[in-house]
């Protein structure tokens, strides 16, 4: 069994080191996995990326949401696509399409294309891993190709989800947030709330999700869904280690609709993005990530 497995920063480079040191993160944890039952390969262009897929048997791209790069490369893929289908990542990838499909289905913060009562949310319509989010306090104007969305304040949590047949929760995180900035994960959440009916009314309200997801959420005095990934995110390079699973495996089942065995946390890990001299997991120029276990 051949999979390409082709992670956008990894691969073919980006801007950011604070970004690049995430995907490095996602493809080292995943191709590791796949190599335990199948032949993962890469490519390290986008001109090779065509003929990487004629050649794979399975194909798992992930890549940022920005200029709706993941949407333009998923188009791509014909068969034996592991993640989510073009349509779901076209609406989850813009944040106002997101809202639209699921404002009455599962709750959500207020978000506007004009400015809120402040203080609010100003958020690009396509980005991803907080970039560009700021807090406003007046009635400001909001910058082209930006929303806004109402203010909660809570706890930040994400959702890693396998979607297929049936949509499986495979765990509740905690995300470590600087700012509105990814700084990294607990893997589990120690939270006794149960946000999982919200997400999953979310996912199941838009079309074309499959595969990996992840779902990030405000917890207040009830769960608010503030973004859907179609995608893999940076909290699954713990899970396989957190829960005793090979992650890799259990995509390939999903996408093959076979059943999804049941597992518990063996323990609690935590990913941070650290400065790259303290890293013991992966390092993209000055940033890095370490995992630590928790008691």
């Amino acid at each position: 069994m051949k999979v390409f497995l082709f992670e956008y920063a990894t691969c073919v480079g980006c801007g950011s080191d604070s970004i690049a040191v995430e995907g490095l993160g996602m493809f080292t944890a995943l191709y590791r996995l796949f190599s335990s039952f199948s032949e993962p390969f890469t490519v390290f262009n986008e001109e090779e990326f065509d003929r990487a897929i004629e050649k794979a048997d399975y194909s798992l791209v992930i890549a940022p949401e920005d200029d709706f790069l993941l949407y333009r490369l998923t188009k791509k893929i014909e068969s034996g696509n592991l993640g989510s289908k073009p349509v779901g990542v076209a609406i989850a990838s813009d944040k106002w399409r997101t809202y639209q499909a699921i404002k009455k289905k599962a709750n959500t913060p207020k978000t506007s294309l004009k400015p809120l009562d402040p203080p609010f949310v100003a958020k690009p319509r396509v980005s991803c891993g907080g970039s560009g989010i700021k807090l406003l306090n007046s009635n400001s104007k909001l910058p082209e190709g930006y929303l806004a969305q109402e203010y909660v304040e809570g706890r930040s949590l994400s959702v890693s989800l396998l979607v297929g047949d049936e949509i499986e929760v495979l765990s509740v995180n905690e995300q470590l947030v600087k700012g509105f900035e990814y700084a990294g994960s607990v893997v589990p959440a120690d939270v006794e709330s149960n946000v999982v009916e919200e997400v999953i009314r979310a996912v199941e309200a838009i079309k074309g999700l499959f595969g990996y997801v992840g779902v990030d959420v405000i917890l207040a005095e009830q769960p608010y869904v503030v973004d859907v990934n179609p995608r893999m995110t940076t909290s699954a390079i713990l899970l396989s280690d957190v829960y005793g699973i090979n992650l890799a495996e259990l995509i390939v089942r999903n996408y093959e609709g076979k059943e999804i065995p049941e597992f518990k946390a063996r323990q609690r890990l935590a990913l941070k993005k650290v400065e790259a001299e303290k890293a013991n997991f992966v390092k993209v120029g000055s940033y890095g990530l370490r995992v630590e276990a928790l008691s």
